[in-house]
């Protein structure tokens, strides 16, 4: 009766430390993406600078055209279940009107942001 009881302890220990490494195991399925990365930062490429806010604002400086800096403001959602990001710019200088931009996020981790257009163009930034 001793060997059974014994037995019955050990493999209940055991179960309750099995069970304690594999639930501390799981993450929060509610992180920015899959990558455990946010798209919130400041994102360069060669002639732009992006900068994502945490609050959800926009902000872009364009230098892709000798002697013009063009700036663009504005708001964005990004929902990394789909990959989807909505840019919403309000305000363009020299330019009148607001528009949305459509982009599929096909690369985001630590370093590297990488944006499909919906006219197909690919955009590579780095974090800065």
């Amino acid at each position: 009766m001793k060997k059974k009881s014994l037995f019955l302890s050990l493999l209940t220990i055991m179960m309750v430390a099995i069970m304690s490494v594999s639930f501390g195991a799981c993450t929060d399925s509610d992180d920015d993406n899959s990558s455990g990365s946010s798209i919130v930062g400041t994102w360069v490429d060669d002639t732009r600078t992006i900068v994502f806010g945490s609050d959800g604002s926009y902000n872009m400086t364009d230098k892709s055209f000798p002697s013009i800096t063009q700036y663009r403001r504005g708001t964005y959602s990004y929902n990394p279940n789909q990959n989807l990001l909505v840019i919403n710019v309000v305000a363009v200088a020299g330019q009148n009107g607001a528009y949305q931009d459509t982009y599929i996020v096909q690369t985001l981790n630590a370093s590297t942001l990488v944006l499909l257009s919906t006219d197909g163009d690919v955009g590579y930034y780095t974090r800065k």
